[in-house]
């Protein structure tokens, strides 16, 4: 008996269906490996290496977000350690491409916002800061972030009251300290 068209068609579906996840969980895996080898070779101060095995796990998966946000994180600590102008601007970009990629996550422009306030750049470190706190505005860290900032800024009050959401939702010494700080001067 010959197999129906049919019967076919719904196994070469079936296959296709199967190759294309086999296909994702290996990129999958292979974009969690390399996150972890980057973070590995970042902490031992070999930068070079860890985004070479970044942009390498990019160019096969190069939608990958978690991938650009780590690659962000690479560029920023060697443009800390190597004061390089061009490593600050790769890392801006990686982590504004994580953000265009996944657009309801918090960490890429947290991330952004924390580069800009390392580079001194507080106005764009708050609008940062401010996107990061749409998608995650529980979050104690990134409100004492933007405190910490828009302290810098001059908004004192406003400082102060993130300090105080921040503290409400989890104490924590930068709130506790801001608090006597900004309450004591004038």
């Amino acid at each position: 008996m010959a197999p129906r068209p049919l019967a076919l068609i719904t196994a070469g579906l079936i296959l296709t269906g199967t190759a294309a996840l086999c296909r994702e969980t290996l990129n999958v895996y292979g974009a969690s490996r390399a996150r972890d080898q980057a973070e590995a070779l970042r902490e031992n101060g070999e930068y070079d290496q860890a985004w070479r095995t970044l942009e390498a796990a990019l160019r096969v998966t190069p939608n990958a977000a978690e991938l650009w946000t780590e690659l962000g994180q690479t560029y920023r600590a060697a443009w800390f350690f190597r004061l390089k102008p061009e490593l600050l601007r790769s890392a801006l970009q990686a982590y504004e491409r994580a953000e265009s990629l996944n657009p309801l996550s918090a960490a890429p422009p947290a991330e952004l916002a924390r580069t800009f306030a390392l580079a001194g750049a507080d106005r764009e470190a708050d609008r940062a800061f401010l996107r990061a706190l749409r998608h995650d505005p529980r979050n104690p860290g990134l409100l004492v972030d933007r405190a910490q900032t828009l302290e810098k800024l001059g908004q004192r009050p406003a400082a102060l009251a993130l300090y105080r959401a921040a503290a409400h939702i989890k104490p924590n010494e930068y709130s506790q300290a801001a608090e006597e700080r900004l309450r004591s001067r004038p």
